[in-house]
Parts: C-alpha cells; sequence; structure tokens
C-alpha cells in the first residue's frame, strides 16, 4: 500500500509547524529563540536590514530561504510556513466557496515593494503583515492581563483563519507579503536565464509602472508616518515604550506587534497598543503600562529586548538596559502625602532601585517633598508602591524630547 502523494508534505508542514511553537513558546532554553524564527522570514530580515541600516547573524538563514525560493517557487509556503500549514487547512475544512479572488492583482508583490521603498526611509509600512510575525503573537495571550489583550495579541492569526475559512486561501494566493517577494524573487531569477519575448513588452511596461508607483507611494506613506509618529510622540503624556526602542518616528513601522517583548516579560507590564497612547498607527505596538500588583522594569531583567527580531527594540546588556530612559517620574505635590503634610510616607523613596528618588526638607516652606533626580530612567518602581489613589502622586510621563 502507497502512502498518498500530499503526506509527505503534509508531515513536513507538521514538524515545522511543532517547530515553529517550541521556538515561539518558547520551550528551548534560549531567550532568543522567538527571535530567530522571525527573522528567517527574508520579507522581515530584507525590510529591517534596509530600515536600520544593519545586519543579524539570522540574515544567513533568510537568505537561503530567499536563494531556495527563487529556484522553487513558493516552496517556504508551501512546507515551512506555519501560518500556511494552519490555514491550508481552515480552507480544506471550510465553507463552500468560489475562487472569485483569482482575478486579483498579485497584492503580495506591491504589498513587499511598499513595504521595502518604505524601509528606505527607515519606516517599512507594512512589516506587521509577514505571516510569521502573524503566528507568533497569540502565544502572548498567557501574559495577557486583560480581555482586550487577549483580543489584541489574537487578532490577526484569527482574523486570517476566519476569512480563510469563508473565503480559501485568498490570503496566502493573493496578499501575502512573503509570498509575493517569493514570486518576485523567483521570476527575477528566471528572467536572468530567459529572454523576454517581444510580445510582453507592453505587459512588463505596465508592470514596472505599477512597482513605480508602489515604491514611491511606500516612501511618500513611510515619511509622513515617521512625521506623524514625531508629532503624536511630543504631544503625549502617556507614550511609554520598553526598554531599547528606537525614536518614536520610526518605532511603530519597525515593531511588527509579533508580542515576543509581551510574551518575554515577567511582571507583564508590557502590553500590545489598543491606539490610545500611540494612534493608529500604533494600534498593537508594545507600550508599558504600570497598573497592576506592584509590579514595575525590573532592575535585573532585560528579556523584552532580547527577543525583538526587527530592532524596534535594540539589543541591550543588562547595564545598558538599567540606562535606558523608559519616561520620566514627576511627582505632584497637590496629592503627595507628606508634600500635604498629611503622612510621612517614604514608599517611593525606599523602592526606588536607582536611587533617585529623595525626600528632601525645604527649611523655608518648613515641609518635606519626594524630588526625583537625573538618576530616574523611569522603571516605574515608585509610582506602583504609591499609596494615594486613583490619582498616584509620582508617575512616569512620557519624556518630552530636549
Amino acid at each position: 500500500m502507497t502512502l498518498p502523494r500530499r503526506v509527505p508534505r503534509r508531515l513536513v508542514q507538521l514538524a515545522c509547524c511543532v517547530g515553529a511553537i517550541v521556538l515561539v513558546w518558547p520551550l528551548l532554553p534560549w531567550a532568543i529563540a522567538p527571535r530567530l524564527f522571525q527573522e528567517v522570514s527574508p520579507f522581515v530580515a530584507l525590510s529591517w536590514g534596509i530600515a536600520t541600516r544593519s545586519i543579524g547573524l539570522a540574515a544567513v538563514f533568510a537568505f537561503l530561504v530567499a536563494v531556495v525560493s527563487s529556484f522553487k517557487k513558493r516552496w517556504f509556503c508551501l512546507y515551512v510556513c506555519p501560518t500556511g500549514f494552519l490555514l491550508e487547512n481552515a480552507s480544506r475544512r471550510g465553507l463552500r466557496k468560489t475562487r472569485w479572488w483569482s482575478q486579483w492583482p498579485p497584492v503580495g508583490r506591491y504589498v513587499a515593494i511598499l513595504t521595502l521603498a518604505g524601509a528606505l526611509v527607515g519606516y517599512p509600512v507594512l512589516l506587521w503583515m509577514d505571516p510569521l510575525c502573524i503566528f507568533s503573537s497569540p502565544f502572548a495571550v498567557n501574559r495577557a492581563t486583560n480581555t482586550v489583550s487577549v483580543v489584541l495579541v489574537s487578532l490577526g492569526l484569527g482574523v486570517l483563519v476566519g476569512a480563510t475559512f469563508v473565503l480559501g486561501m485568498a490570503w496566502c494566493v493573493r496578499i501575502c507579503p512573503l509570498s509575493g517577494l517569493q514570486d518576485m524573487l523567483f521570476a527575477m531569477r528566471k528572467a536572468l536565464w530567459t529572454r523576454m519575448m517581444a510580445s510582453a513588452t507592453s505587459q512588463k511596461f505596465s508592470a514596472a509602472r505599477r512597482v513605480f508607483f508602489a515604491g514611491t507611494g511606500g516612501a511618500l506613506l513611510g515619511a509622513f508616518a515617521r512625521r506623524v509618529g514625531r508629532a503624536r510622540y511630543r504631544k503625549s503624556d502617556t507614550l511609554l515604550r520598553p526598554p531599547g526602542a528606537v525614536p518614536e518616528d520610526r518605532f511603530a513601522g519597525l515593531c511588527i506587534r509579533c508580542n515576543n517583548c509581551v510574551h518575554a516579560c515577567p511582571t507583564k507590564i508590557v502590553h500590545p497598543d489598543t491606539g490610545r497612547e500611540g494612534g493608529f498607527a500604533g494600534f498593537g505596538a508594545p507600550v508599558v503600562k504600570f497598573d497592576r500588583d506592584y509590579k514595575y522594569c525590573l532592575e535585573t531583567c532585560n528579556a523584552c529586548t532580547q527577543v525583538c527580531p526587527t530592532g524596534a527594540l535594540a539589543a541591550l546588556t543588562l547595564k545598558q538596559k538599567n540606562r535606558y530612559i523608559i519616561g520620566e517620574a514627576l511627582v505632584d505635590n497637590n496629592v503627595c502625602l507628606t508634600a500635604l503634610g498629611k503622612k510621612e510616607c517614604d514608599a517611593c523613596e525606599l523602592a526606588c532601585p536607582y536611587d533617585a528618588v529623595k525626600i528632601t526638607w525645604d527649611e523655608d516652606q518648613y515641609n518635606a517633598y519626594p524630588e526625583v533626580n537625573d538618576k530616574c530612567i523611569g522603571c516605574g518602581a515608585c509610582e506602583v508602591v504609591c499609596p494615594t489613589t486613583p490619582v498616584k502622586a509620582i508617575r512616569v510621563w512620557t519624556q518630552k524630547p530636549s
């Protein structure tokens, strides 16, 4: 009895999906395992490499994927991609549907071009559409602290599975930028070995025109998004990013919403943004909130900085991380119990791991009050122990650019 022809590919897909889960969960002892999983995508590696003008070790694997893809069309989609494996099974068990979307243009190619063009100006606009990033996001659900967070980390993959169940493989075939990039690599390699047919001149001209418009649009959109991000950061009072975050005018573009940092944070202070702090462009990107169970950014932890696959969070040593300024702690003496003379309270001074808060005595006013010095990095230890409610007398705020 012979096995069906498709069984070997299914087994390879299943093995790769299990391997992806092992890397992302993470079940391996290496902190960087989740990051390596996303970096193997040529779409991610190429985009962040252009945007940050740098290259990482994992780019070697992405290069190998790109080379093989140029000879075997969409082999990564067919054998390796865990998102593709889930969507293929959802489609096989889905509703009766037609392939009306087969007449769509190859949207994925233009998404890839738009994103790579945006990367040239430091803002790869649609990098978050990479399927490996979408696959890894729901694994942060065990770190979610509320229903909104659960929805946000599961949204991307949930929408794709639901849409595929109804519509079939429209995402993989027509929209996915990683698939589109593989198609372009395959076509480019083929073009080097074959002569162009004269009858295809007008068709190629039309394709080149679409590529030009997509690239120009990506660069303009990236430049506009950077300007908006910079302006919003200057106006915001509550926007706090995890340690190692690049400047706000590039952060939302480089962040792929993989939620590796959310999953890595032991104190659960990193959350996906609902859009309230970072606006529409920052939707789903990580923000820091000191709002539960006396948890702050630990001076003994740099986990979030080690798992970012795109450089949105720089890989900092523990010493570097403890010098990175998340925000600035400010004291409201109109609320502080000590400043009001209602109670002798030094909770913020005792909690600060950086010796940045001191209770100061003012002889002229004959009054004591907390004072924050330049050692403060905005870790939030003082804020979470402050006993005043509902408004904290000392809080970490966005550090305004000078």
